[in-house]
């Protein structure tokens, strides 16, 4: 996330009225930025999948 988009997000309260707002919009930017992504480096960043193990 961009700092001005935090910043932002920081100066409206939680009772304001533009804070879904600017959360979807927010949200909206980051996926449209995860789409721009090549396809290789996206492949290249995924997350290994790991298995869950018992607690000894």
């Amino acid at each position: 996330m961009k700092p001005s988009f935090i910043e932002e997000l920081h100066k409206l309260k939680h009772q304001d009225e533009m804070r879904p707002k600017v959360l979807i919009r927010g949200i909206k930017r980051i996926l449209e930025e995860k789409k721009k992504v090549n396809r290789l480096t996206r492949f290249l960043k995924r997350k290994p999948k790991t298995k869950p193990t018992s607690w000894q």
